[in-house]
């Protein structure tokens, strides 16, 4: 896939939610969803701050749960990861 017409999606799943970056290399779209975890770790945190030690912060988070990696190119039909048109 050429540089200009792909994006790239990361995911993590976590045992109650499935986070999503999306940016233009795989480096933008993990930090996205980082993003998306540090908002929701500070929302978790402002209403439960006793559970400060429980809940991984962005840096560590990655120990654990796992980021996958999606790759699409704009204007292109996929099913199930593989592109068909």
């Amino acid at each position: 896939m050429s540089a200009k017409t792909a994006f790239f999606v990361a995911e993590m799943n976590t045992h109650y939610f499935m986070f999503r970056g999306a940016g233009c290399s795989r480096e933008h779209a993990r930090q996205a969803l980082l993003n998306a975890w540090r908002a929701h770790r500070s929302a978790l945190l402002g209403r439960y701050p006793e559970r400060s030690d429980s809940i991984p912060d962005e840096d560590s988070i990655e120990k654990h749960f796992s980021i996958h990696y999606l790759e699409f190119e704009q204007d292109a039909g996929y099913r199930d990861g593989l592109r068909l048109t």
